[in-house]
């Protein structure tokens, strides 16, 4: 079976009507008329069956396969490099900015966790000494003031941790694996 070449397909106007295209049996018959002549029709049709074998068997020893030249092969295989060379170019650009997110996530976490425990400590040692006195002197227990400075203290630290915990969240690696899973994956 042999497909047909639609390059040099060519299309005459029909003489019943310029609008339309000729009908595909006298297009594949050229001895076949249009005003419907059966006898011409049969004998054209086993004239054209002998030519229809014989062009086959001819084509059947010879296949048109395109002959593309050299310079032809050589763009190809340059533009497809150089798609290459994009593509890699775009997943060490998205590969270094997530190595960038961690990097400053580590900075600000380090940092965040460096000016809470400094902040913590001086605010800690005011307002344990301030709420201290306060409680003293409206007369609460030497027992019941430490207790109330260690139930504040807990609340503050367990807030500070959270937003340690909140900045931690961010560095890991794991966006920057779910990135390469996708791209080779």
């Amino acid at each position: 079976m042999t497909v047909p070449d639609f390059r040099r397909a060519n299309f005459n106007l029909c003489t019943e009507n310029p609008f339309r295209l000729t009908p595909p049996a006298a297009q594949a018959n050229p001895n076949v008329t249009s005003n419907g002549d059966n006898a011409n029709a049969a004998s054209a049709t086993s004239e054209h069956s002998t030519q229809y074998k014989s062009t086959q068997q001819n084509k059947s020893t010879q296949q048109n396969y395109p002959d593309p030249s050299f310079s032809d092969i050589f763009s190809a295989f340059s533009e497809a490099l150089t798609q290459r060379k994009a593509q890699g170019l775009a997943f060490l650009e998205l590969t270094n900015s997530e190595l960038m997110l961690i990097k400053k996530s580590f900075f600000v976490t380090v940092f965040a966790c460096l000016a809470a425990f400094a902040v913590g400590t001086v605010c800690w040692l005011i307002l344990n000494i301030a709420i201290g006195a306060i409680l003293h002197s409206v007369g609460v227990s030497y027992v019941v003031v430490p207790l109330l400075l260690l139930v504040l203290n807990s609340v503050a630290a367990f807030c500070l941790f959270k937003l340690a915990q909140n900045a931690f969240n961010y560095l890991s690696f794991s966006r920057l694996i779910q990135t390469w899973r996708r791209v080779f994956g």
